[in-house]
């Protein structure tokens, strides 16, 4: 018996994640995308995945460039969220346009006020399914962001969410 996709992405839906952007830089133009298929991979190498649907502009920039920075972000950057998910703003323009950034190892885009940051470079890349990659990178350089007194924006049941205190 098949699983519909329908109820695969409903049951998918129950999977509370955190919330990050990846980021990435091909020459002069860069581009991001909410991703909450994020996870580790391994200590030795520091390494960590994400995965990429191939209809994005973000997926050929990741692999043609060969890095890429995982943004986790913070409660206060909802209207960060929607912007990279293509729901605020021009989803075809520059989805940076009044967001402050800044660069590390790579040189590919990190949003300033995110939680933490991983700075990446692509070591493989496997097919997932017809329509994602699943990309491999070691963590060449990360650090916390924003202050850790800042609670994580988390997504639930298909809406963004807000944890009440991160203390508890």
């Amino acid at each position: 018996m098949s699983v519909s996709i329908d109820t695969f992405r409903a049951v998918m839906s129950r999977w509370t994640t955190g919330i990050t952007v990846i980021t990435s830089k091909l020459g002069d133009v860069q581009h991001g995308m909410v991703a909450s298929s994020f996870s580790s991979v391994s200590t030795d190498p520091v390494t960590v995945l994400f995965c990429a649907d191939h209809g994005t502009r973000t997926y050929p920039m990741v692999r043609d460039s060969g890095i890429f920075v995982v943004n986790i972000l913070s409660s206060p950057q909802e209207d960060t969220f929607w912007t990279f998910a293509g729901r605020k703003g021009d989803p075809a323009g520059d989805r940076f346009g009044g967001i402050e950034t800044f660069t590390a190892t790579t040189g590919a885009p990190i949003l300033q006020h995110s939680i933490a940051w991983m700075d990446c470079r692509v070591i493989a890349e496997h097919p997932g399914g017809k329509t994602h990659s699943i990309f491999i990178g070691e963590v060449l350089a990360a650090d916390f962001g924003a202050d850790e007194s800042i609670a994580p924006l988390v997504y639930f049941n298909r809406k963004v969410r807000h944890l009440a205190d991160p203390k508890d």
